[in-house]
């Protein structure tokens, strides 16, 4: 494949700043996204390859007030260019071919382990667009793009039973299984449940992940991450919510009691 000229941005691996993971954007999502949003920069690049060599520019916004001299200097340096009249970062990367291989110059240098990382990464062909380094998907300058990357995830169906049972539950206190004398009030808590299976627990100053939970008749079971996973069984009578983050019947369980806001 030939892959001289110039290309535009399809989508763009961040992260995401409320999971911490690294998740693909869509070239539009970016550009939807605040103006104070750092994935933002990421919105309208570019990609110019020449034979044994690619050029990388992305967007930037130059802040008002910003003297001439000042942009002139920083384009002087070969970090950044004017294309269109718009503020061009630049990255050179080489490209070359092994074993019939189109490879990109990640960049990356240094060792891992003590063994030295190879920066030379694979191109990808996803249909008629190329993957660079599992960050950048782009397409040719004026060509629609076959297929998209993208970590959106699909919206669940809503549950009636998990619809109905839907709220905010404020915590009243906390006890082990068991052991009336040491129930406690803790600090503020309270469990949000959503209508579509998921949710968030507020415990501890924490925002914790509810990525799952369900009902069945007055039983509940709830999923909650937080460096790691931990399951909760309960059961929810009236507006009183009760969770367990064990066994039920082991003393050592600590038992949550909410109320329904």
């Amino acid at each position: 494949m030939d892959i001289n000229g110039v290309w535009t941005l399809v989508a763009a691996k961040g992260m995401n700043a409320e999971t911490f993971e690294m998740e693909w954007y869509t070239n539009e999502a970016l550009n939807a996204l605040p103006d104070d949003n750092f994935l933002k920069m990421l919105a309208n690049t570019m990609v110019i390859i020449e034979d044994d060599s690619a050029q990388i520019l992305n967007p930037v916004k130059i802040p008002e007030g910003t003297p001439q001299s000042e942009i002139d200097e920083f384009i002087a340096s070969g970090r950044a260019q004017m294309l269109d009249g718009q503020l061009m970062m630049v990255k050179n990367l080489g490209i070359k071919t092994e074993d019939g291989k189109l490879l990109i110059d990640s960049g990356e240098r240094g060792t891992v382990f003590d063994e030295p990382i190879n920066p030379w990464k694979p191109i990808e062909e996803l249909g008629n667009t190329l993957v660079l380094m599992d960050q950048y998907q782009v397409v040719r300058i004026g060509t629609k793009p076959t297929e998209v990357k993208s970590s959106a995830k699909p919206v669940k169906e809503i549950n009636p039973a998990c619809a109905a049972v839907a709220g905010t539950y404020i915590g009243k206190y906390t006890k082990f299984v068991g052991d009336p004398d040491t129930a406690k009030k803790e600090e503020p808590f309270k469990l949000i449940l959503n209508e579509d299976g998921t949710g968030k627990h507020f415990r501890n100053d924490l925002e914790i992940k509810v990525p799952e939970w369900s009902i069945d008749g007055e039983n509940i079971k709830l999923t909650e991450k937080f460096l790691g996973t931990l399951d909760y069984t309960g059961v929810l009578s009236g507006n009183s919510l009760t969770l367990y983050n064990g066994d039920p019947a082991n003393a050592l369980t600590c038992t949550y009691v909410y109320e329904k806001e």
